[in-house]
């Protein structure tokens, strides 16, 4: 029930009667069962198994998921980085110590894939961003 004084009470009662013209005590009826809708009380409305089917079919939302969109930017090519893996490429290219180097491959201006002795490496460059001073 909710909290009130006894005047928000008998003024409740009063505009009730005015409002739906009936009785004091069918006004007190209301008030009370208000109370307990308020309340969260869900056994005033007992619904069946059909009803309730029927509640959860008319409540469901019908919308289609949000679609993602996908940018499909072309990457800029960083050419400091280009040139910092040439550097290490062209070592790469020419080396043999017990072995040689062999599928040498660049995927792009940051990442070379090579094999040596039988087992594959990959070599990745990141270039870090400038510090915030």
């Amino acid at each position: 029930m909710a909290r009130r004084t006894k005047e928000q009470y008998e003024a409740l009662i009063a505009k009730h009667m005015k409002s739906l013209n009936c009785t004091r005590e069918e006004a007190i009826d209301v008030i009370a069962c208000d109370d307990e809708i308020d309340g969260g009380n869900k056994e005033l409305f007992a619904l069946s198994d059909e009803q309730k089917k029927m509640v959860r079919k008319l409540t469901k939302a019908d919308r289609k998921p949000t679609e993602k969109r996908t940018v499909n930017r072309e990457r800029k090519v960083d050419e400091d980085k280009k040139t910092v893996f040439d550097w290490l490429r062209v070592p790469l290219e020419g080396f043999s110590l017990n072995g040689e180097i062999e599928n040498l491959t660049l995927k792009n201006e940051a990442e070379i894939s090579f094999s040596y002795n039988g087992s594959d490496y990959t070599v990745k460059i990141t270039k870090h961003r400038a510090k915030k001073a």
